[in-house]
């Protein structure tokens, strides 16, 4: 088993992955699976299903690949049925869990449409496929928030405060109250209770927004996530200014809570950008 880790094929798909090149890993993985040498081995189709179901938030190359997302679907259902594929699923625990957050994060994109079919197709089959992993939230536990003395920011430290009142409120897609939000329901909802009327979805109050350098970002502003530079989820800073980046925000695995972002290698390596309102 020692020997598999060091295939270089596979060190490369997972390096690939790693990068968002998911076009890339798609087409190796499906390379290798025409070559017996690597029969013995899960990881192929491991990759090709990965690839396959970041793949699909593209409607283009949805449509011309039906075939190869139901097998993804069905392949990664299926890792806990074996021995091997249960020490897969266990050793790339972190790879399905950054996975299933990317795809909830379409999801929630999908439910601002009106009568969305993606959205009626995919979440059943993405809530199937949670259930099946049963992996741990990739959103760990932080310490709560409490305000500061930062001169010239009382409107930002009360925004917080008033949101942190929804800590542990759950996740729904679309939702945009006390009972349940996505994480642009949430933003636009904190931010009009303090007067600030914003574009209800994630992509836009990003267009919207005054960019800032990183430096600059800090308690109140808004920090956008996404992959090729399509933004796909949204938290408010509750950082100090030139301190490490937290924010609270609607996590698609836990509802609002607080979240470290610079030592969270899934949420630092997804940073598109940050606005101010």
């Amino acid at each position: 088993m020692s020997a598999v880790a060091q295939v270089p094929a596979f060190d490369k798909l997972e390096q690939l992955y790693d990068q968002g090149r998911y076009q890339l890993v798609y087409r190796k993985s499906l390379r290798l699976l025409n070559k017996p040498e690597y029969d013995y081995s899960l990881l192929p189709e491991y990759y090709q299903s990965l690839s396959s179901l970041q793949l699909m938030r593209n409607g283009g190359w949805r449509s011309k690949h039906a075939d190869h997302i139901d097998f993804a679907f069905s392949f990664l259902e299926g890792l806990g049925k074996t021995a091997k594929g249960s020490k897969l699923r266990v050793n790339h625990s972190q790879e399905l869990l950054a996975l299933q957050a990317d795809l909830n994060d379409w999801l929630a994109e999908l439910s601002q449409e009106k009568e969305n079919k993606d959205l009626r197709i995919y979440s059943p089959k993405l809530a199937l496929l949670s259930k099946a992993l049963q992996l741990i939230s990739v959103d760990s536990p932080t310490e709560a928030w409490s305000p500061s003395d930062i001169q010239g920011k009382e409107v930002a430290i009360s925004m917080i405060q008033y949101a942190q009142t929804f800590v542990g409120t759950p996740y729904v897609w679309g939702g945009q109250s006390a009972q349940g939000f996505d994480c642009s329901g949430f933003t636009s909802f904190v931010f009009l209770n303090q007067g600030i009327k914003i574009p209800r979805v994630s992509r836009d109050q990003y267009a919207s927004s005054l960019k800032l350098d990183p430096a600059e970002a800090c308690i109140g502003d808004l920090v956008f996530f996404g992959q090729q530079g399509v933004v796909s989820h949204v938290g408010i800073l509750v950082n100090e200014p030139g301190k490490p980046k937290r924010m609270i925000h609607s996590s698609s695995s836990k509802g609002v809570m607080f979240q470290d972002i610079d030592n969270s290698k899934y949420y630092s390596s997804r940073v598109i950008g940050y606005g101010r309102y």
